[in-house]
């Protein structure tokens, strides 16, 4: 059996740019990709929402209004 690597080293151009930061009660994984930036926005133990953005500060506001919208669905 082989091991297939994870869904977010398979979208970064280099997986040593990944940065990590937590937001409230989520993690953010993101880094730059061939073609602009994506993101792997979850909670622990939960599956990822997937954002992409053309450069780096949009990424990063599209993925802090994702955790914002997410927590008032909440409640």
């Amino acid at each position: 059996m082989t091991t297939q690597p994870s869904l977010t080293s398979q979208a970064f151009q280099d997986p040593g740019t990944i940065d990590e930061i937590q937001f409230l009660d989520h993690w953010i994984r993101f880094g730059p990709t061939q073609s602009g930036w994506v993101s792997f926005v979850a909670r622990q133990g939960e599956r990822p929402m997937i954002v992409l953005a053309s450069d780096r500060e949009t990424l990063l506001a599209q993925s802090h209004k994702l955790v914002e919208q997410r927590i008032a669905g909440r409640s």
